[in-house]
Parts: structure tokens; C-alpha cells; sequence
């Protein structure tokens, strides 16, 4: 019997390489496009503009939060304190808003992140700490600050001046009246936010030298700090980046109700990472890209909105949350099998 080697066809190497380095893309694109059939089967208003519009605005605070913690995944680590700054960031801000005018509160409010940010990427890096334990530690400390400011009531009367950002859309705030086919330009203004955030984020991974230094990091930080990267710098930098977008997720999320407590953004951060490895981005680091969180933020959404609209009891929907975390895990896993085979 002959043992010659079958060889394969010219280009069908090529094609099955494609094929599995788009796999974690086609994979997201599938449960997306299901998920829109499913919808629109489900509720006629689905695909109506209204409701459309009504969800661009809601995903803005998970989008800009997701945004930041792909940076931060792709350089190897975790911020599981993300909840808890949109929290403090938003009580923070409305009481320094309702007592001391609008310039302190989004003063104070934008700094805090990226306070967090050093904070966190401080312990982890010079004390050697996983960056799941430092920020769990943090984020028990944000939220406990966030019910000291607000000594567990509601913060209300924000100024309506600010919540214009989070109200408004496009042509409402130009002054266009009479909208008519033009209507699908009238995008809220905080998925407009969470758009150029995005355009920023990209820019800054794929256009700079310091995007290209964070997928170094996350893929070997030996070989990157051997290459004379300075690992401590890059990944304190993604601390702050992530925290910052915390931080204007969290006066978003203000300006947008108009009101704050210490509970709010409880649960975001799991969401958020959902979304971010959904989206392709590994959790061992060295891979993802952030236009591609935008595909997982919108499956996270539109599950939720899947809920409301079969009138499923709100309190399934954390267990829903918690299937979708595993299913999120279990599909990277599958990812890193099917890369490990190329």
C-alpha cells in the first residue's frame, strides 16, 4: 500500500486559514443575525425606529464601559471595578452638580476613573497581585464611597443644561422641527459619544505605537519587556484608559436619568466582559479588536430587550446574564482550540 501523502489543492490551505482566523467574527455574526430574526418574529415594534432609537441609547454606557476594557483584556488583564466607578463617578458628580454647579461635578467625575485606573495598575504590577483580586478590592471600596456620598438615598436635581447630553438627540439639539424621511438621523447624542469613543479606541490600537506595545503585553510580557516594552507603564496606562471610560460612562448614565444612587451600575462589569470576549477579544490576552465589541454589546442588548419583550420575570434576567458569561468563556475556549490547530 502506498503511504504518499495527500497534498492539498493550491489555495485550500489559504482558505481554511481565512476561514479559522474569522471563525470568533462569523461565530458572533451568526447569534447576532439570529438574534434579530428571533426579535422581529417575536414583536412587530421591534425593528421600528422608536425602539431602535430607544436601544442605541441605552447600550451607549455599556458600549463606552466595553470599549475601554478590551483595552485593557488585550493587554492580559481583568477591571472588575468598572461597576462601581460608573457608580461613584455618577453620585459624585450629582452632588457636586446639585451643590456646587455643573463644572465641579464633571471635573471631579471624569478624574475619579482614572485615579482607580493608576491605583489598580499600581498593586498589580509592582506587587505582583491578579489584576481579578486588586480590582475586586477596589471596586468594594468604590462602592462603599459611592453610598458615603449619597448616604443611601437618591441624588436628584441635576441641572437641566446637563442632561441635554443625555437626553438629546441630533437634530432635536440642531433645531430641526420637521424631521420627516430624515428622521433615522435623530441618533441620541450618547450613542453618538459611544461612536467617537470607538473611532478614538481604534485609532489608538491599530494607528500608534502604544496600541501595538498593549498586544505585545497581553500575548508575552517577557518577550515584550525583552524587547525593551515597558511592561508596568503599558498596563497602567490600560488601567487608566478603562477607567476612564468608566468614569464618562458614569456621567453619561447621569445626564441620560437625570438622577443617581450608590446601586447603580451593579452587575455592569460582568455584562462588559461578556460583550468584550463575545466580541473575540481573548481572555489569556494578545488578541481582539475593539469595532468588534461592538457586536458583542449588541447581542448582550438585544437579549436583554429579548426578555422584555416575551415579558420573561425580571428577576431571570441575572441568570440569563450568568449563561451568557459561561457561553462567553466556553466559546473563547473554543476559539483558542481552534487557533492552536492552524
Amino acid at each position: 500500500m502506498s503511504d504518499a501523502v495527500v497534498k492539498p489543492a493550491p489555495g485550500q490551505n489559504n482558505w481554511m486559514d481565512t476561514l479559522r482566523r474569522s471563525y470568533g467574527l462569523i461565530q458572533s455574526l451568526a447569534v447576532l443575525a439570529l438574534l434579530i430574526i428571533v426579535l422581529s418574529y417575536l414583536s412587530p415594534r421591534f425593528m421600528t425606529w422608536i425602539n431602535i432609537s430607544n436601544l442605541m441609547a441605552q447600550m451607549s454606557v455599556i458600549l463606552i464601559v466595553a470599549a475601554g476594557m478590551t483595552v485593557v483584556m488585550i493587554a492580559g488583564e481583568l477591571d472588575i471595578s468598572v461597576g462601581a466607578i460608573v457608580a461613584l463617578t455618577s453620585t459624585t458628580a450629582a452632588y457636586l452638580m446639585v451643590n456646587y454647579g455643573i463644572t465641579a461635578g464633571l471635573v471631579a467625575g471624569i478624574l475619579i476613573g482614572p485615579a482607580f485606573g493608576i491605583l489598580n495598575g499600581f498593586i498589580v504590577t509592582q506587587f505582583k497581585i491578579p489584576s481579578f483580586i486588586v480590582t475586586l478590592g477596589t471596586s468594594m471600596m468604590a462602592r462603599s464611597l459611592a453610598f458615603v456620598v449619597t448616604g443611601g438615598m437618591v441624588i436628584a436635581g441635576v441641572p437641566a443644561e446637563f442632561k441635554i447630553i443625555g437626553q438629546g438627540k441630533l437634530l432635536d439639539v440642531l433645531g430641526f422641527t420637521e424631521m420627516g424621511a430624515f428622521e433615522y438621523l435623530n441618533i441620541p447624542l450618547p450613542f453618538l459619544i459611544a461612536i467617537l469613543v470607538y473611532a478614538l479606541v481604534w485609532v489608538l490600537l491599530t494607528r500608534t505605537a502604544f496600541g501595538k506595545k498593549v498586544y505585545a503585553v497581553g500575548a508575552n510580557s517577557t518577550v515584550a519587556m525583552l524587547s525593551g516594552i515597558r511592561v508596568a507603564r503599558v498596563k497602567i496606562a490600560c488601567m487608566m484608559i478603562v477607567g476612564l471610560t468608566a468614569s464618562l460612562a458614569g456621567l453619561l448614565l447621569l445626564s441620560r436619568v437625570g438622577a443617581s444612587q450608590a446601586d447603580s451600575g451593579r452587575g455592569l462589569e460582568f455584562e462588559v466582559i461578556a460583550a468584550v470576549v463575545i466580541g473575540g477579544t481573548s481572555l489569556y490576552g494578545g488578541q481582539g479588536n475593539v469595532l468588534r465589541t461592538i457586536i458583542g454589546v449588541v447581542i448582550i442588548v438585544l437579549i436583554r430587550n429579548f426578555l422584555n419583550l416575551s415579558r420573561i420575570d425580571i428577576f431571570w434576567q441575572d441568570f440569563a446574564t450568568g449563561v451568557i458569561i459561561i457561553t462567553a468563556v466556553l466559546l473563547d475556549a473554543l476559539q483558542k482550540y481552534i487557533a492552536s490547530r492552524r
